[in-house]
Order: C-alpha cells, then structure tokens, then sequence
C-alpha cells in the first residue's frame, strides 16, 4: 500500500439463487460445491447494501462466519465487521436459526447442518463515525445510482474452514452502471454480473468499480493494462492519462526485465470531492492487489498533479507483483484475516516497493538525478521523524500494535532508505555489476505466487546469494537497533551534502516539511500566523519577513486556534491541487497596511542544504553511482 499523509429495515432485496448443474430425478437440484455470494446495489436502505451468502452443505453442528479485522495490504486492524449488521441465518424452509456475534468480525451460527444462508446489510466507510478509521482505498462507498467502490474485504466474508472454497459473486446493479474489476467473469448484463473466485482470497484480492463508463484499455507488449477513472463531475477522463500510465509502465517493464511476469493489470481511480478528503484527514493513496490497484485522490487536483501522483503512487503498486505477491512468507501466503500473524519483512514489502517506485524513474529517465536526490533527501528527513533505533524486522512481527504501529509510516522512509543502502552496497561488492534488484529477480525466479519463503530464513538466503558485509548490514541496521549512517553510504557513489535548489511540495512550503509561516502570539496574546521564510514564488509576489499572513486565493483565514482547525485547512487544502499555472493571491498585513500581493504558482523552490554530486569525488565512485543509478 501506498498512502499520502492526509486520514466513510424494511425493503428487502431480492433472493438471488444460482441452482447446481446436475439434479436428482425427483428432488431439488443438489447445492453446488463454492460459496454463493449476492450483493444487491440496487434495493438499498438507507444507504446500505444487502449481502447474502450461501454455503456448500454444512456437516458441523456449529459453524463461524467472518468479517476480516484485517487484510492484507495494510497493517492495522481494520475491524470490518463494525460496518455489517442485522446478520441472519436461515434454513431452507426460511426459519430462522440461531445465530450469536462473538465480537465485531465473527458471528456463531447453531444448527449449521441445517444452514441454507445467511443475510446482512453494509454500510459503506465513506461516512458515518467510523469510517474515516479506514483508509479510503481500502473503503467502500455507496452513491445510489451514481457509483459504488467495493473492496469485498468489507462486505464478503468466509466460513470457518472454507477459505479455500471457491465463491461465486452475484452482483446486481443499476442499468446505467458498469463494473470495472479484475475479477473474472462468468457473464455480464445490463442490470447482473456473475465473477469467480478461485478462494476467499481471490474474492478480497480484485475489488470491484461501478461507475458510468470512463475507461481506457491498451496492450504493453505481453501485458494488457486497463484504467476505470470515477470523477464526480465528469472533469476526469481516463483517455487523459493513457499516455502518462504508458510511459511509466513501459519503464516500469524495463526495469524489472525478468522479474516481471504479470499478464494484465488495472486501475480502479476513484476521484473524492473536498468534504471527503477533509473526513479522512486529507489521507490519499492506493492498496495494492495482484493484478490491480485501488487508487483514491481529490477530484480539485489539476490534471498535471493528478498524473504526477498517479506516477508515484500507482507505480508504488504496480511494483507490489514484485513484492509481497510474487516473494513473500508463508504469514502472507496463508493470511490469517482475524489473528494475524505478520511477517517480519515490510522493509522488502513495502521499502524495496517505495525505493523501486523512485529509482526505476531515475534509471528509465523519467526524472533527472537531482530529482533523484532530492527525493532521497525528503526520505531521509521524514524518517527523523521516527524512533530510528527500533528494529525493523521487529517491528515488522509487530506492526498492528504498539510502539510498532505509531512507527508504521517509516516502511516508506527508512525502508526505501534501507534498500538503497543494500543497493549501493551490493553494487560496491560486485564491481557495479548487480544490486538489489538483481536479487529480487532471483527471489522471484526461486518462489513465486504460489511458493511463499520461510519467514526466519530469507535474509540468510539473500546474504548466501550475495556479500557477508551485506549480511553485517542486516545485523546492525535491520534486525539491529543501530542507525545508518548514509553518508557513508553516499560517499560510496561520490555524493555529499551541499547547498541546492530543492523544489517544494505547495507554495505554503519554505523547505520539504515547514510552511513559511508559523504561528506567534502578539502583544495582546492572539494567535497570528507570521511570515519567518521564503520560496521563490511569495519572494516573487512581494511577501516579506515579518508580514501577517492573513489569506489564500481570496479566503481569510479565521482565527487561530484548535477549534478552527477545519475552517483553517479548507484555505490551505486546495493549493495542494494547484498547476504551475495557477494564478492566486496571498493577502497580508505589514505594519498598518493590508496588501493583496499577486502572483503564479510555478514551481516553487528553495535553497537548501540537500544531497548534491561531489566534486571531488574519485572516478570510482562515478564509475559506481551511474551502475546504481542507470544500469
């Protein structure tokens, strides 16, 4: 998973029922052998939707349905079953049978032997008071006639014993609706849409867009790639992005070489407007799948920072067939949805993922090396930000609770940090002729999506395919609690510290983590919010040191303190969505005088003391950088 700082009974539907293909002479038809599932998206009450699932004959005298509390892709518990209610078991005369919630995930049924199906309303995680718990996409949200996003995670869930049943999805939805998913289909109408899955894995594993059509489908040599974009105001249309998602994924391909292998891949792009995006916290991203992705943004983002992150966060995912789903453990391969047991390797599940999502830009010339840097830089500050002594093997076996969890973000700061440092060492081993990536492509030819590892003996097999140092280096820095020091490991490639123009996130920015403005008290003891630095843009506009910042884009901002927060982020947020074309205002007060100063966004800047090229370095170190950067 990818995600962008910034954290959704009286009309009952119809009974949908598929019969088996062979029947006794003089009886019903006998129950097929998967499990059926039914989702109704057109009788919804009160903005929910009814499940029903059907089992295979059931030969226990007691049975326990799920809802996962987690799953994979994230790293926290999820407790889906807070968003299901009213769940029912009946017979096949249409009795009732007993039926007991354990907790919130799992629910007793008592004489299972007589069990013909059990009933449930959900409710989507795009409102309500728990909702924005979760992350939007991994979410569901239900907008009546107008689009659904399903992650089955959240509305589909298993029998004991039977996780490896195959189902039967049955899905009825509204005419002018269609369904965008990789999950296969056994037939498609107007109005109902039959999927397969192979295991209750599967069904989680290929989340389902229903949508107006917004599509673009297109072949990558032997890989067929297709995009599904909802946008609340049609602003957004998928033949837009087609050539930006070509461009990466070619690249992409490159350069896995061998490690690749996925035949098709598709993105579900689900635009949210600003009161969304504000109930979650202004959290962003994407959850990886197989063989495809879901990715949430804010519908106001201008079209050239829309693609920028599509870039970023979606080749995030892309790289996730790598790993963890095509190399991982046997904690990943037999997922235990409500008692986890985590693997201790999310710095190559989610660092190699975050550090690949950066450097094949660099390798495949999509960004030059400065860009290359600088993104480094901002990882290396934000990993600061967390206990940088902890274990992270350690961390990871323990990631769904605390202390771990609080330090969870840093997988996609000192993972990829972690990575690159196994990169340029690996490189200065063997002469510049293999890194990282040369091991994973061995890892994925030795396993497979099918072949988990053992948890306990992967880094032994990494260090026997590769160095002892490299074996040091996981003792120390990844099962050890011993920070890195990276410029060591810069200096290796002949990079130093130095002075550069470092490009910010959004004009609010005096460098990658501070806005230029930070709150004092005045005289009187109110809060203000004072200019203490510049970019290049508000220099250009005429800002100075010293002035009041009082309002964006014609928006004042109203009075600073916690209470306010929301009224305070609804003036900033949008300027985060804003091109480099962008014409706006900042309005502040110097002295007596109130001043509306001008200008165009631009790309942002400014000096900062930042990763640079050595001067000085030795030819070797050269030699070295551009077989880590190009090669």
């Amino acid at each position: 998973m990818k995600k962008l700082s910034s954290k959704f009974a009286l009309c009952i539907a119809a009974t949908f029922l598929i019969s088996g293909c062979a029947a006794l002479k003089n009886t019903t038809p006998a129950r097929p052998d998967y499990i059926q599932a039914s989702v109704d998206l057109v009788a919804m009450n009160d903005d929910r939707v009814q499940v029903q699932i059907t089992p295979p004959k059931i030969n226990a005298e007691e049975i326990t349905f799920y809802i996962p509390q987690i799953v994979p892709g994230t790293y926290e518990y999820s407790n889906f079953g807070r968003f299901v209610e009213n769940v029912k078991a009946y017979d096949s005369n249409d009795n009732e049978l007993s039926i007991e919630a354990l907790d919130q995930n799992s629910w007793k049924i008592s004489n299972a032997k007589k069990l013909d199906r059990i009933t449930y309303w959900t409710s989507d995680t795009f409102d309500g008071p728990e909702g924005s718990e979760i992350y939007p996409m991994g979410g569901t949200n239900y907008k009546e006639g107008e689009t659904f996003l399903l992650n089955l995670h959240s509305m589909i869930g298993y029998f004991e014993g039977m996780k490896e049943a195959s189902y039967r999805l049955r899905v009825r939805s509204p005419k002018n609706l269609e369904a965008f998913t990789s999950l296969p289909a056994l037939s498609k109408s107007d109005t109902l849409d039959i999927f397969s899955a192979k295991r209750y894995f599967h069904i989680i594993d290929n989340p389902i867009l229903y949508s107006e059509p917004n599509t673009v489908r297109f072949d990558l040599d032997d890989i067929k790639v297709g995009m599904a974009i909802y946008s609340p105001t049609g602003v957004h249309k998928a033949t837009d992005y087609e050539a930006a998602i070509k461009e990466m994924m070619v690249a992409q391909k490159k350069f896995l070489g061998k490690a690749n292998n996925t035949p098709s891949y598709d993105i579900l792009l689900y635009l949210m407007g600003m009161d969304e995006l504000q109930y979650f916290g202004g959290m962003m991203g994407a959850l990886e799948h197989h063989t495809s992705t879901t990715a949430v943004f804010v519908e106001q983002m201008q079209p050239q920072e829309l693609t920028q992150s599509l870039v970023d966060v979606v080749s995030h995912e892309f790289f996730h067939t790598l790993t963890p789903l095509n190399i991982h453990s046997e904690e990943i391969h037999n997922f235990e949805y409500n008692t986890p047991l985590m693997s201790k390797h999310l710095w190559m599940y989610e660092g190699t993922t975050e550090y690949f999502a950066n450097l094949f830009q660099i390798n495949q010339g999509l960004i030059d090396e400065q860009n290359f840097y600088n993104r480094i830089l901002e990882k290396l500050n934000y990993s600061q930000r967390y206990d940088d002594t902890m274990s992270f093997t350690e961390m990871s076996a323990g990631i769904v609770d605390e202390p771990y969890q609080t330090n969870y973000a840093n997988v996609y700061q000192k993972g990829a940090l972690i990575n690159m440092c196994l990169d340029i060492l690996i490189r200065e081993q063997s002469g510049g002729d293999n890194g990282i990536l040369w091991v994973m492509q061995n890892l994925a030819q030795r396993y497979g999506t099918e072949k988990p590892f053992q948890d306990d003996a992967l880094i032994d097999e990494i260090v026997a395919m590769t160095y002892p140092e490299v074996g040091e280096f996981f003792k120390t820095h990844v099962e050890g609690n011993t920070p890195i020091d990276y410029m060591d490991y810069f200096s290796k490639v002949g990079l130093t510290m130095g002075e550069t123009e470092v490009p910010l996130p959004s004009i609010l920015f005096k460098d990658n983590q501070s806005p230029f403005f930070a709150p004092q008290p005045n005289a009187s003891g109110v809060v203000q919010y004072v200019v203490t630095d510049l970019n290049t843009t508000i220099e250009a506009m005429g800002v100075q040191v010293g002035d009041l910042f009082l309002g964006l884009d014609g928006k004042m901002l109203p009075e600073i303190k916690q209470e306010n927060a929301e009224g305070i982020n609804a003036v900033f947020t949008p300027s985060f969505m804003w091109d480099d074309q962008k014409e706006f205002s900042i309005t502040v007060q110097r002295g007596e005088e109130q001043l509306t100063l001008r200008g165009v966004t631009g790309t942002p800047s400014a000096k900062a003391n930042g990763v640079v090229e050595d001067p000085t370095a030795t030819e070797l170190a050269v030699a070295l950088r551009q077989a880590w950067l190009k090669k």
